[in-house]
C-alpha cells in the first residue's frame, strides 16, 4: 500500500511534471514560429500553387491565427489525443510514431542495460582496488568512453563491423528477434558504452567514499567476509548516488539515440524528428517533443521514488 505522504509526494512531483512538459512546448512551438519559412510552403510543395489553394491551407490548419492562438488550439487537441497531421508526409502523427517508437525504446533500453552490467561491477572492482593496475586501466578506458562523440564511434564501428570484418549490417533495423539483435546490438553498445562511462566513474567514486567510512572499518573488525563487506555494504550504499542520475541518463540517450538512429539508418523516433526539423514539419517536432519530456519527467519520478527504497535514510518529499 502506498501511504498518503507517499501519495503526495507523488502527485506533486507529476503536477510539477506536467508543467515541465507544457514549458518545454511551449518554447519549442515558439521557436518553431521564429524560424524561417512556413508551413503553408511545405503543404503545398511539388505542384502550381494558387492563391486560391494558398488561402485554403492557411484557413484549414489556423495558419492565419496570431501564434498564441495557434498554440492554443494545438495544445486543445493534444489534451484530447490528437497530435495533428505531418505537414510533409500528409499522415496522422500518432501513426509515424506507433510505427517507430518500439526500434528508439529498444535502443534506450538495450543501451541502459549494456551500461549497468558494464559499469557497475567494474566501478565496485576499481573502487574496492583504488590506485591498482586494474584500476587505472579501467578509468582510463572510462575517459575513452566518455570523450569519443557518439557520432564517431558509429561511423568508425560502420567501417570496422560492416565493411572490413563485414560482420554486422551497416544500416536499417532488421527483422524478428534475431534480426532486430543484430541490427540493435551496436548502436547499443557505443550508446551503453558512453552511458557506462559515467556510471563507472560515479560507481568508482562512491566506492572509495564509502570503503573510507568508520563504520566500513567496524565490518572488517567484525569479521565479516571482504567479499560480503564490499558487495552488500559499501556497493549498495555506493550505488545510490549512481540510482539518483540515471533517470537524467535515460533522457540523454534518448536524444543520443536520435543521433545514433540517424547514423545507422534506423527508422526509428530520432530519424523522424531529425527529419521533421530538417523539413519544419512543426506537428511531428512537437510530438517528439511531447515524448521526449514525458519519458524524461517520469524516469526521474520513478527514480527518485526508487532511492528512498534503496536507502531508507532518505525520506520522501525531503522530511525526515
Amino acid at each position: 500500500m502506498v501511504s498518503g505522504r507517499t501519495l503526495g509526494y507523488l502527485l506533486k512531483r507529476l503536477g510539477a511534471g506536467v508543467f515541465i512538459v507544457w514549458a518545454v512546448t511551449f518554447l519549442v512551438f515558439v521557436l518553431l514560429q521564429i524560424a524561417p519559412g512556413s508551413p503553408a510552403d511545405i503543404l503545398l510543395s511539388g505542384g502550381v500553387v494558387t492563391e486560391e489553394m494558398r488561402r485554403t491551407v492557411v484557413e484549414q490548419y489556423n495558419l492565419n491565427e496570431p501564434w498564441y492562438v495557434q498554440y492554443l488550439l494545438w495544445l486543445r487537441d493534444v489534451v484530447t489525443g490528437d497530435l495533428g497531421y505531418s505537414f510533409a508526409q500528409q499522415r496522422p502523427v500518432a501513426t509515424l510514431i506507433a510505427d517507430r517508437w518500439a526500434i528508439t525504446a529498444q535502443i534506450v533500453t538495450l543501451s541502459m542495460v549494456l551500461a549497468t552490467l558494464m559499469s557497475i561491477p567494474t566501478g565496485i572492482v576499481a573502487g574496492y582496488k583504488h590506485g591498482s593496475s586494474l584500476d587505472r586501466l579501467l578509468t582510463v578506458v572510462a575517459i575513452v568512453g566518455v570523450s569519443v562523440p557518439v557520432f564517431v564511434s558509429g561511423v568508425l564501428a560502420i567501417l570496422a563491423f560492416s565493411f572490413h570484418i563485414n560482420v554486422i549490417p551497416s544500416s536499417g533495423a532488421g527483422s524478428g528477434v534475431i534480426g532486430r539483435l543484430t541490427h540493435l546490438f551496436v548502436p547499443s553498445l557505443l550508446l551503453g558504452g558512453m552511458i557506462g562511462a559515467l556510471m563507472f566513474r560515479m560507481m568508482r567514486s562512491g566506492m572509495r567514499d564509502v570503503l573510507e567510512k568508520d563504520y566500513m572499518e567496524t565490518c572488517v573488525a567484525m569479521g565479516l567476509p571482504t567479499r560480503k563487506v564490499v558487495v552488500k555494504h559499501a556497493a549498495i550504499n555506493a550505488l545510490a548516488p549512481v540510482l539518483t542520475v540515471s533517470g537524467l541518463w535515460i533522457g540523454f540517450l534518448i536524444v543520443y539515440a536520435m543521433v545514433v538512429e540517424y547514423v545507422f539508418g534506423m527508422g526509428g523516433l530520432g530519424r523522424l524528428i531529425i527529419h521533421a526539423v530538417q523539413a519544419q514539419d512543426a506537428p511531428v517536432v512537437l510530438a517528439g517533443t511531447i515524448i521526449t519530456a514525458v519519458v524524461f519527467v517520469i524516469s526521474n519520478i520513478v527514480v527518485d521514488f526508487l532511492y528512498t527504497k534503496i536507502d531508507p535514510r532518505v525520506a520522501i518529499g525531503g522530511q525526515p
